[in-house]
This record gives structure tokens, sequence and C-alpha cells, in this order.
């Protein structure tokens, strides 16, 4: 009896000991919660400004100067988004040891070499007088946004660490850090494709590399061609191991930052305005990167107003309209950098320039780390650019990268969100300080067009893909692009465009855009022929496109299988595996089991062929990346699995039939390890997005508050509906300008960051199964109002 009584006793302590816990933890967080009404007072404004945010919290901002709204989108984006902006300028500031330790330390290193917080500074001190009021009132609003929190937002405590104030140079380390997700700050692709045409013979670089195919869909119908099997064989290295070693590279090659946008003329909706559809793929976590706003101002006695997504760390509107003009973006994968081998002095502490030999000019970062001694890193720098590698062979490589450019980063969207024409949008394109992106755009006058946004180098004396040489003088960037000869397409004869980072042009305009890695083209071409299928779209319409999970890029791969591998296979499966491909639905339907047998054998079949082709150039330059190398690479393997040429059949592989069946297996093999029983599988458990905060994993049960729940997905690479297990469309929006009423977006998480948030998860599973939720806020239900401080 007395046991029992202390069992009960210890039992019914415990219990409000959680609960206690429970409040306690439920209080502290609660502390941190953004101020959704009421009056409050905001230091920089010259007048009121309202804030009626929906039930998802996608505020209207109304203010009587462009000065006031960025003020107050700094201040929501400091109450909601701080961390995640801090993120962002550390990221690209090589900060991020100062929070996390010595784990971020390699990254801050390689990051520091660009010196982008230096860069950032002085280019607020160039920015014109109007240009330095949107940052210095976006800056308050964000300081005073995170003062008048409660407590500081909850991952600090987690963290042990204090939030540091905003600064104007913040703004443009968050552009930065956006050059850092969109284009290399290595040049890792450059030197990998350099070091692959190093040691294959000419024809079978063609054969990997060639400058097109079947999946080419440019605007201007200009292909490319493709390479046909060549006659050279491997190259064997006679002192390397040729034990076999799978690369278990199972990457996709179209899982790149990147996007799809396009757009169709008044001709083809029902309003004779333009029409426009984005989404942008990117790695996707809690809470997403982007942030909705509606926002209106007065500005010389004229009403303005933008809508759609803006970029927490930015005063700006990224994508979306300002009811004149649609405009939104895709990657372009043009040329934007170039790595230089140096000649230097045998003591290295000189290189050859055409003036002569040169002094390095050297500086020292110090680094911050989290509960470690501080470092210090030494940077050597050239007229050209940084010092970012050392090759196997000692000699130093440099960057030359657009992102070091004095027009790398500006607030020029100002002028932009002012536009009324695709043609006044494209004269500014070549202006706007961000990474350089596909544009496309599309006005109410039924306009149409794409062009390319920020500077463009022009090369004198080589090609840009491969490593350059640029002692002699013969070798360099010939300044920019005049903004006459930019190169653009308005209202084509067939009223569409359509981007989807693979290349858009050929001919002069390709040469003047360059090649930095396209996509393969077959995500362009489905969406190419999907809008000639029809000749007349709502926003509906161009919203199934985005959500288009057809594998017709797998179906010559699926007929491969069916008609000829698995029949001659002696898998002991083999009926199964049959009979799932019979019944495949030539798509990534997420309760499809066909799509993944296809896509598994694939890009097994993908390792094994090359295995042993990398790891020699591995061994000559252990920063080689295949992965660098491979986006055309499809055309290849294709033929190389059907024609099965003697000469070309991989090492330790005693026939072709061989490999194909080791493909088979080892793909099935891995299904099993990893999940079970292949058979019970579909490719939605398989794909099932997993979006998380990025402390989640750090912090034991935070994830039960912060992250997403696991669930399955339909589409993948290579077609419109992009989608991974943390990496797919991080917003889509269809609209047609002046028809803001009828336009679509949704995004995955939702607004908030706070988990406690009325609005934390609203609309994601909107965006999961693809419902067109509006682009304007809805009714008002919670009002604030931000009053000038007298």
């Amino acid at each position: 009896m007395l046991v029992t009584k202390i069992i009960k006793r210890t039992f019914i302590s415990l219990i409000l000991l959680l609960i206690i816990v429970a409040t306690f933890g439920y209080v502290w967080l609660s502390s941190s919660k953004p101020i959704l009404e009421g009056k409050l007072p905001l230091n920089g404004i010259s007048q009121a400004v309202s804030i009626s945010r929906d039930a998802q919290g996608i505020p209207l901002i109304e203010a009587k100067s462009r000065t006031d709204a960025a003020a107050a989108l700094g201040f929501l984006h400091g109450q909601e988004r701080f961390f995640q902006m801090d993120l962002q300028r550390r990221n690209s500031a090589g900060e991020l040891s100062a929070l996390f330790g010595k784990a971020a330390l390699k990254r801050d290193k390689q990051i520091r070499l660009h010196q982008f917080r230096k860069r950032a500074q002085e280019a607020i001190k160039r920015a014109p007088e109007q240009h330095q009021a949107i940052y210095q009132a976006y800056t308050d609003g964000v300081n005073q946004g995170l003062q008048q929190l409660g407590n500081v937002p909850f991952e600090y405590n987690l963290l042990g660490a204090t939030p540091r104030l905003w600064q104007p140079e913040d703004t443009l380390l968050t552009v930065f850090s956006m050059y850092l997700d969109l284009q290399e700050h290595n040049g890792i692709g450059e030197r990998s494709i350099s070091l692959l045409k190093q040691h294959l013979p000419d024809d079978l670089f063609a054969f990997l590399r060639p400058n097109g195919g079947q999946w080419d869909a440019p605007i201007d119908g200009t292909i490319g061609s493709m390479s046909p099997i060549p006659s050279s064989t491997w190259p064997l290295d006679e002192n390397a191991t040729l034990a076999y070693q799978a690369l278990n590279d199972m990457e996709p090659e179209d899982l790149m930052p990147g996007s799809n946008n396009w757009a169709v003329a008044g001709a083809l909706t029902p309003y004779q305005s333009g029409m426009l559809a984005d989404d942008m793929h990117l790695g996707i976590r809690v809470p997403i990167l982007w942030y909705r706003a509606h926002i209106k101002w007065q500005e010389k006695g004229k009403s303005h107003q933008v809508v759609g997504v803006t970029l927490p760390g930015a005063p700006i509107l990224v994508v979306g309209s300002n009811t004149h003009v649609a405009w939104g973006y895709t990657n372009s994968y043009g040329d934007w950098s170039d790595v230089i081998r140096l000649k230097t002095n045998p003591e290295q502490t000189q290189y050859l320039t055409p003036e002569g030999y040169k002094n390095f000019t050297v500086s020292t970062e110090t680094i911050q780390i989290a509960d470690a001694t501080p470092e210090k890193l030494t940077i050597r720098s050239t007229i050209w650019g940084p010092v970012i590698a050392e090759e196997a062979d000692g000699n130093l490589l440099a960057y030359r990268w657009v992102a070091h450019d004095e027009t790398a980063a500006n607030l020029n969207f100002l002028a932009l969100e002012k536009a009324e024409s695709v043609e006044q949008a494209f004269a500014l394109a070549p202006s706007l300080g961000m990474p350089a992106q596909n544009m496309v755009a599309a006005d109410k006058h039924g306009n149409v067009g794409w062009t390319i946004t920020n500077s463009i180098p022009v090369r004198n004396g080589y090609d840009g893909r491969y490593i350059s040489d640029w002692s002699d003088g013969s070798q360099y960037w010939q300044g920019k692009l005049s903004t006459d000869d930019y190169p653009k397409i308005i209202n084509p004869e067939h009223d569409r465009i359509w981007t989807a980072n693979s290349r858009v042009v050929g001919g002069d305009m390709y040469q003047k855009i360059g090649d930095g890695g396209y996509a393969l083209g077959a995500r362009a071409k489905q969406i190419r022929d999907a809008l000639f299928a029809k000749s007349h779209f709502t926003e509906k319409d161009l919203l199934q496109i985005q959500l288009d999970a057809r594998a017709i890029f797998l179906s010559r791969w699926h007929k491969l299988m069916l008609e000829h591998i698995v029949p001659k296979s002696q898998h002991p499966e083999k009926k199964q595996i049959l009979k799932e491909l019979n019944t495949w639905s030539y798509s990534a339907n997420k309760d499809d089991l066909g799509y993944l047998l296809v896509r598994q054998f694939r890009l097994k079949l993908k390792d094994l062929m090359f295995n042993h082709l990398v790891k020699q150039l591995k061994a000559k330059d252990e920063s080689f990346q295949f992965k660098s190398t491979q986006r055309y690479v499809d055309n290849a393997l294709y033929l190389l699995a059907t024609k099965q040429p003697e000469h070309l059949l991989p090492p330790n592989f005693a026939s072709w039939d061989a490999l194909l069946e080791q493909a088979l297996t080892d793909s099935l093999a891995e299904l099993d390890h990893e999940f079970g029983d292949w058979k019970q599988l579909t490719w939605g458990e398989f794909n099932s997005v997993a979006i998380k905060h990025p402390l989640s994993q750090f912090v034991p049960f935070l994830g039960l508050l912060t992250d997403m729940e696991r669930q399955p997905q339909s589409g993948d690479t290579f077609m419109p509906r992009v989608s991974g297990r943390a990496f797919g469309a991080s917003q889509r929006i269809v609209v047609a300008p002046g028809h803001e009423e009828n336009a679509i977006l949704h995004m995955p998480t939702s607004q908030a960051a706070h988990p406690l948030s009325p609005y934390f998860g609203a609309g994601h599973n909107d965006w999961l199964n693809g419902t067109p939720t509006p682009l304007l806020p809805g009714k008002g239900r919670y009002e604030l109002t931000l009053m000038p401080n007298q």
C-alpha cells in the first residue's frame, strides 16, 4: 500500500513538473512572438503607416511615402524573420562561425576570401541619396521591430547568443548571399570542365559535353548538335588502381538552384493583358526564403503599389506585379566568372601581368568563433580578384567574378516598381544589382519578353568555359556589354516566352551570355510544348503547367527497361519489376512505383558507367566534381546503353549486359537497404518532402514545434513540377498585370517563422497540393498602425 502511494505521488509530481516546464516553455516562447495588433511608435517615419494582415499573415502596407513603406516592411521583417535575415548576412560575410562555432569555420574561410562585407560597405557609400534614405529607413524599421519583441527570437536563446543589430550594408549582404546560392564562389565548374577537357581525347570530351541535342528548347529555335559515339576509348592511368568503387552519386543532373518562368501575350489571355508564371527552385526550409507583401504608397501625388514576394533583409519586391508590369526570374546560368591560372615567381610572392610582375595585395580578416579563440585569415588578391585555390601542381588560381563589381548589388529595383511597360522594365534590367537572371515580364498592354539582368562581361581572346591565362594581355574582360546590345526578345511571333535554366537563345545572343553550366533543357521543352498545346490561357491553366509532373524525360529509359533490360535480366523479382513498369503512369505521381524504378535504374547506371573516369580525375585533382560537368551527359549515357560499343565498356565489367544487370540489381538493393522492401514503396514515400528549421536537427524535440509534417509529393527534376525532399518550388505565382484579383500565389511553410504564430504553417498545404490561392491578401484580421514618434 505504501509503495502504491509513493508511486502515485511520484507520478503526480512528474506530471506537475511536466506541466510547470511546459507552461514555462510556452510563456518563454510566447514572449518572442511578433506584435500583430494595436498602435506602436516607429522612429523615422513621417506619417502613420497601416498594416493589415489577413488570416495567413500576409500584410497590406499602406504608407504616404516609399521611405515610410520601407521602414514598415523592415519592421515586419525584423519582427517575423530576423534570425533568417541574420543567417543570410552572415552567410555572405563569412561570419557564421560566430553563431555556430568551428562547425562553420571551413565555410567562413572560403567565403571570407570575397570580402563581401567590405564591398557592401563601399557600395552603401556610393549609393544615391534616395537609395541611402531607403537603406536607413529599412534598417531603422528592422531594428525597432527586433527591439519591440518581448524577447529576442527564440533561436538566439537556444544558441546562447545575442542578436546583432541590422546595418545598412547588411541589406546588400543579403543580396550577396543570393549570389552564393545561384553562382559559384570557387569556380569549381570551370575547374572541373577544364580538367575533363585536359585528360580526355577531343571526340570523347565532345561526346560527354555536346553542344545540344533532342532536349534543346530555346525561344529562338536554335538547336545544338549531339556528338556521335567517339572512336577513342576511356583513358586509363596505368598507375591508378582499377578496383571498382561506385560514386554513389544518385542525384539527378537537373537538381540545381533554378526556376521556371514563362509568359503569354495578351492575344492568348482573357484580358488582352500579358500573363506571367514564375516558380523559383531553391532549398526549402522553415521559414521559407520569401515573405509575401502588398505595399501601397504615394509619390509626387501619384499612387503606386506592388504585390508579390519580398526577400527578408531587403526593402524591395523580388517577384510580382505593380499592376502595369509583372516580372519573374530564373537563374540564367550564363558565364559570369572566370578562373585565372596565375604565373608567379618561384616564391609565389608576385604574379605576372601585362605590365610585368606585381606583388599580391595581402590583407587579413579576423573570424570570430563561438566558444573559441578568433582565427586570422590571410587573403591574397590580384588586380583581377582574390586567389581562391591552388592546383595539384602548385599553380595558384585567381577569380574574376561579377559579384566583385561595383554594380553587383544595389537598390535599382525601386525604379522597376514604377515601370509601366515591358520596354521600360527591360531598360532597367542591365542596372539591377542582383545575380544575373533570365528576366521574363508581361505588361497590361499585352506585351511579353525576356532579357538578362545586371552587367554582362565582354571577353577577349579566350573561351570562358575553361581556365584562362591573363598574364600577357591577350585574354581579358573588355569592359561590360553596352545596354543597347543586350540580349532580349520582345513579342515573338508565337506570343510565348519561356525559360527554365537551359539555353534560352543561340547565335550572337548566346555568345554574349556564355555558358556557365546550363540545365539540359527537358523542363524547358515540356513547358514549351504545353504552351503550344493551347491557344488561350487562364491563370489556372498556367498553374497546371507549373504542376505538370509528366515524366517525358524518362520515357525512353522506361521503354528500354521494359523491352530490353528487364526481359533479359536474371533478377529473382523480375515479374514484379515488369508488372510495375507496365502499370507506370508516365509521371512522377506520388502513388507510382514504376517511376521510382526507372529513375533509380538510370541514376545507378550513370553511377556505374562513369565511376572509373571520375576516380582517375579525382586522383589528379581532388577538387574535381563530376556534378559540375554532367549536365548534358544523358544523351551519351543513353547511346552507350543502347549501342553498347565494346571499346567504351567501363573497366571491371565483362559485358554490357553485366553492367545493365548490375545497375538494376544495385538500384533495387539500395531501395531495400533504405526502406526495407522496394515492392512496398511509392514514389511519394521515397520523395516525401521534409521541410525543417535549420536548428531542429541540433536541438532535441524542436522539430516537433518548427518542422513541417513529412508528406509524400508528386514531381521531381526534369519536369516542370520540380520537387525533392528539401528542394523545389519556393513559390508559385501566376499574374496578369492589372488583374491581380484573379492572380495566384502560394509558397511552402508560411509567412511565419515563430511556431506559436496564429498563422504558422498556413498555406503550406495549398502549396503542397497545388491549390490556386489568391495573390492579394484576404480580409484583414490583424490591424497594426505604426505611428511617427513625435
